[in-house]
């Protein structure tokens, strides 16, 4: 069965050639917005999980995977002048396999498919609106809910990178949605079900992880610090792998093969 659909949208003016417009998969359907700088969201039809399309293709080329070639869309920004100079093993020894297979479906496609934090359903990861995020998961637990999402008609999923994470984060500023503020300062916006649902509510486990460790991965957002205050929604930090907190929660990337 194909995975590509009619377009829902033209192609834009600040898209630069290597990007080209988005598709519905199947077993999608469209359900809202149709501009592509401010995004749309789609359906899975049979279980009515919400995905945002975000056109990363419409952003400005000031974000990159090696920190040094600024004409990427798509990648890690330094949010913070103080970012940790020891996260971020994808940027720093270069991208793995399926990152780099994201990637080009990302300029094919012209962005990606983002879930919500992720829920469950009789046991199975769903990105449902107004569901109670799936927690006290650790980070193995996490890579598989994230793969475990989608496997169906040629798609499959994975766990979020930080460098989609930080790709979505520069789309909310861009569009409008939150301000650079919202977004570095401390946690105080949880983004609605009509964007991208609890966005700043959690901590959120991604596939970056620090250099010289193989016991720890990179939480993104919301988690508690010790002294009782969230972390803004930019913020990245080591955490043992093993860890299970009611303050952590995973989301998952659409994968769809150019």
């Amino acid at each position: 069965m194909s995975i590509r659909k009619s377009n829902v949208i033209s192609e834009d003016k600040r898209y630069s050639k290597i990007y080209e417009t988005p598709v519905i998969p199947d077993g999608y359907r469209h359900v809202s917005y149709t501009n592509l700088e401010t995004g749309f969201q789609i359906e899975r039809i049979k279980d009515g999980s919400i995905l945002q399309f975000v056109p990363v293709g419409a952003l400005n080329g000031n974000g990159t995977l090696d920190g040094v070639t600024f004409n990427e869309k798509f990648g890690r920004r330094d949010f913070f002048k103080n970012d940790p100079d020891e996260l971020g093993e994808e940027p720093v020894y270069g991208i793995n396999e399926l990152l780099w297979r994201e990637l080009q479906s990302i300029r094919y496609y012209g962005g990606m498919y983002v879930t919500l934090p992720l829920s469950r359903m009789n046991l199975k990861p769903v990105s449902i609106p107004r569901r109670s995020p799936w927690t006290m998961i650790d980070y193995k637990m996490a890579v598989h809910l994230g793969s475990k999402f989608e496997n169906n008609n040629g798609l499959s999923s994975h766990l979020i990178f930080g460098a989609e994470y930080d790709s979505m984060l520069e789309w909310l500023i861009e569009a409008g949605k939150v301000t650079i503020q919202d977004v570095i300062g401390d946690n105080q916006i949880d983004i609605d079900s009509n964007e991208i649902l609890g966005l700043g509510t959690l901590g959120e486990w991604t596939v970056e992880r620090p250099k010289n460790s193989s016991t720890k991965a990179v939480v993104r957002g919301g988690t508690i610090r010790i002294d009782g205050i969230k972390n803004s929604i930019a913020w990245r930090q080591a955490t043992y792998r093993y860890i299970k907190s009611p303050y952590i929660t995973a989301r998952a990337v659409l994968y769809i093969p150019v």
